[in-house]
């Protein structure tokens, strides 16, 4: 004989509390992980570039790439300086930075500037550092480039550089200014010389692959940033918080056409103080001819 089995009142609400209890508890732990702690961590992501034109005399060149760093979101003083710190035990030959080191939403007092400068002046380099202007850079371009300035850097802003390095064949620096500003010039950057160097192109916009693929004159190597990972990185759904200037560069690594172009996830956080599974990160680079 079948008999209806009712469950006690007293025990159904005791479940949805508990059942409640669970769903609060990590719904809360979730919002302070992707708010509060992954956005604090730091990543390095070691990468060996080899490619067969590189000069023997940069065999082993290391190039330390940070992007993104949006001060004043989730970047202030403390995680600049353990920025600063990692980079520098790396021991780097050249530093690159691909741009946004302001937050065009947030207006930084003059105090924040100084503190900007005081702790970049501790990166060191064997060689040289250089640099290009972000799209949210622009809102502050006169302190921009005064602060990066001031701390060594060289600002490529569609201008090209020349490196030597234990011989007489360089490789040669090319930085462009920001697509999305309208500033990008790749015919002034290249200049006049022709000359058949190992080229490595700073830009901060992924998309500047499509302005160079078909040029007589490419780059080896090509180094941006923008995308943030686009913050947001969900098991089976991909990524969620994409910016402008991304098209479908939304990876780390594309090669088209011979140029090896690796994208920095960045530091910082833009709009929403967030990251999930896309942990703030620098690139350090190994190079190698074979």
């Amino acid at each position: 004989m079948n008999e209806n089995i009712e469950i006690n009142p007293f025990k159904r609400k005791f479940f949805f509390k508990i059942f409640l209890f669970i769903l609060v508890f990590f719904s809360i732990s979730f919002y302070l992980y992707i708010s509060y702690i992954e956005p604090k961590l730091l990543l390095v992501n070691e990468k060996a570039v080899v490619i067969d034109s590189l000069p023997e005399e940069f065999n082993g060149f290391k190039i330390v790439h940070f992007s993104d760093i949006y001060y004043g979101s989730s970047i202030n003083d403390v995680e600049l300086k353990s920025i600063v710190k990692k980079i520098n035990e790396l021991k780097p030959d050249v530093i690159v930075f691909t741009g946004d080191l302001f937050n065009s939403s947030i207006n930084l007092k003059e105090d924040s500037f100084e503190n900007i400068k005081n702790i970049l002046q501790e990166l060191s380099a064997t060689f040289n550092k250089y640099a290009v202007v972000g799209n949210s850079d622009y809102t502050n371009k006169e302190k921009y480039l005064e602060i990066m300035n001031n701390v060594g850097f060289k600002i490529l802003d569609n201008e090209n550089d020349l490196l030597y390095y234990k011989g007489n064949n360089p490789i040669q620096f090319i930085g462009t200014s920001s697509l999305l500003e309208g500033e990008n010039d790749i015919n002034k950057a290249l200049g006049e010389d022709k000359n058949d160097y190992f080229r490595i192109w700073l830009n901060h916009e992924p998309i500047i692959l499509d302005n160079l693929i078909d040029k007589e004159i490419r780059p080896n190597i090509l180094l941006t940033g923008h995308t943030l990972g686009e913050l947001v990185d969900l098991p089976f759904k991909g990524y969620l918080l994409k910016q402008d200037g991304i098209a479908n560069y939304t990876e780390d690594f594309y090669h088209k056409k011979k140029i090896n172009m690796y994208v920095s996830n960045g530091l910082g956080t833009y709009k929403y103080d967030i990251r999930f599974m896309n942990m703030p990160s620098i690139n350090f680079y190994r190079l190698y001819n074979k």
